[in-house]
């Protein structure tokens, strides 16, 4: 399946209330480290997400940027261009948006969506405040904007950020169509440090390390703190999720993660690799994130995408049948010939 199986949309697509609102999530450090190396757990960490088939896209998610650097994978998203194409470790949003550039916000705008942006942190981080402008979002919420502040460690939890979310939806007119674009921060890196507010609840059974390896790279206590914490964005996922599927509007979600943590936190998977990974395919696979497009209406289901980021806007757009830009269109074709481009 490719992002053009699904078609051109059609570019007669009806009124602004005949289409559906978007809700995209990108999720901090949301990722499945199964795909560095076999392991098990008392608990699944993340059973909603597994559990979503009906009504459902998801796959496999490449992205550029591994432990940190939030802001380039969210600049391939909105933009739809890749980092293949810019130099190593630059960060875009700093060093390249300096005008108003066309995005995914900005051709919704055109569609007559509402186009909103939120983060539960500072707004001058990665420059959002002004690329969030020059993107064209109507409106922006950062920390000080937000009414919904349950922390879990020191960081706003993904609960908080989704019922900010849904006030913002509730408080819209009925003819009105939101696109809403959130960027979490719960599971930000480091996971070292204890909290009197978080407790980690996920185990590692069967972390059996090589006798060569470092004694600290047989430690999973990162790890298992990591898990508990995409443990608890599962459980705000599935919130999110019932909350629309009773919705009256049609409303499709995407949530993506923005990159997996940090080598100390997977550090012993990568020393046991019972994948048998080369290092090559390692270091590709450290970049696979998961992602979900799931929606309240009727929509063929796949479960087996992959796709990289600056490929997704335009995955969103055909399964929520939306016209898309020219560059949109182009970049649907352009999967076929490369399905994943990354830095």
């Amino acid at each position: 399946i490719s992002v053009r199986a699904y078609g051109h949309a059609n570019l007669d697509a009806g009124s602004p209330a005949d289409r559906p609102n978007l809700i995209v999530v990108m999720n901090e450090t949301f990722s499945d480290p199964a795909v560095l190396s076999s392991f098990a757990t008392q608990v699944d960490y993340m059973p909603f997400y597994r559990s979503l088939i009906e009504n459902t896209v998801r796959g496999d998610l490449y992205v550029s940027v591994i432990g940190g650097n939030t802001a380039t994978t969210e600049f391939e998203f909105l933009t739809g261009d890749s980092m293949a194409f810019l130099p190593t470790g630059c960060v875009a949003y700093q060093q390249y948006i300096h005008a108003d550039h066309p995005s995914l916000p900005t051709a919704l705008k055109e569609l007559g969506y509402r186009t909103i942006a939120m983060h539960p942190y500072g707004a001058d981080g990665w420059d959002r405040d002004e690329v969030y402008d020059r993107f064209s979002f109507d409106e922006t919420l950062f920390i000080d904007d937000f009414t919904h502040r349950e922390y879990i460690r020191e960081y706003v939890s993904d609960r908080s950020v989704y019922r900010q979310l849904i006030d913002e939806y509730e408080q819209k007119q009925s003819d009105e169509r939101l696109f809403c674009f959130a960027v979490t921060m719960q599971n930000h890196g480091g996971y070292e440090i204890a909290y009197d507010n978080f407790t980690p609840t996920v185990q590692i059974l069967d972390a059996d390390c090589d006798e060569a390896c470092a004694v600290d790279t047989c430690d999973f206590t990162l790890t298992e703190n990591y898990l508990s914490l995409v443990r608890e964005s599962d459980k705000a996922l599935a919130e999110l999720v019932d909350y629309f599927a009773r919705a009256d509007e049609r409303t499709v979600i995407l949530l993506f993660g923005d990159h997996q943590p940090h080598d100390q936190a997977v550090a012993g998977l990568m020393a046991q690799n019972k994948y048998g990974l080369s290092e090559s395919e390692m270091a590709q696979n450290r970049l696979i994130v998961p992602f979900v497009i799931w929606a309240n209406y009727d929509i063929e289901a796949h479960d087996d995408l992959a796709v990289s980021a600056n490929f997704l806007s335009s995955l969103l757009l055909e399964i929520a049948d939306l016209p898309q830009t020219t560059y949109s269109y182009f970049l649907s074709g352009l999967h076929q010939e490369i399905p994943v481009m990354t830095a």
